[in-house]
């Protein structure tokens, strides 16, 4: 996770006159950021509304989360530790857990630690039962959305896709 860069503002009509310039927290390394004429918006994981850093002041990037469920529900089913896990089950759901709960993936997870869920069948997962936890919190006082190592490196690749097709 990198440090914030401040965003343009809204159009003049979109906003208070009093309101002040959003920051914006990105998971791509300083040199990529500057290295783009504009960053992505599903690179942006939300915006900062006043001064610090805390939940209460952080608004979601919906256009981060829904890539970020795109990218999972395209790449997970390839995975091979979830396999590996999805074999061992045999079946129900595979939970995709936010690395920052504080128990550890083995331990109790609250709803905003659990990113979505696989279905597994005969040690198999179903490709296409992807669900999505609208109740998973992009940043919370544990900190901002871990993903297991292999889904991270295929949500930076898919942005950085997204950055040579433009």
């Amino acid at each position: 996770m990198w440090s914030f860069g401040q965003r343009d503002q809204p159009k003049a009509e979109d906003t208070q006159p009093d309101a002040e310039p959003l920051r914006v927290l990105s998971f791509l390394p300083p040199e990529d950021v500057q290295a783009l004429s504009e960053l992505p918006g599903e690179a942006i994981f939300g915006f900062m509304a006043g001064e610090g850093f805390s939940v209460e002041h952080f608004r979601p990037n919906r256009v981060f989360i829904d890539f970020m469920h795109r990218v999972i529900r395209s790449v997970g089913p390839q995975d091979r530790s979830m396999q590996a896990d999805a074999a061992q089950q045999r079946q129900g759901w595979l939970y995709v857990i936010d690395l920052r709960t504080p128990d550890g993936s083995q331990g109790r997870v609250p709803p905003e630690d659990i990113v979505g869920a696989f279905e597994v069948k005969g040690g198999q997962i179903i490709a296409d039962s992807y669900w999505a936890n609208d109740q998973h919190r992009v940043f919370t006082e544990n900190g901002l959305v871990r993903l297991p190592p292999p889904l991270q490196e295929a949500l930076i690749h898919a942005i950085k896709g997204l950055q040579s097709s433009t």
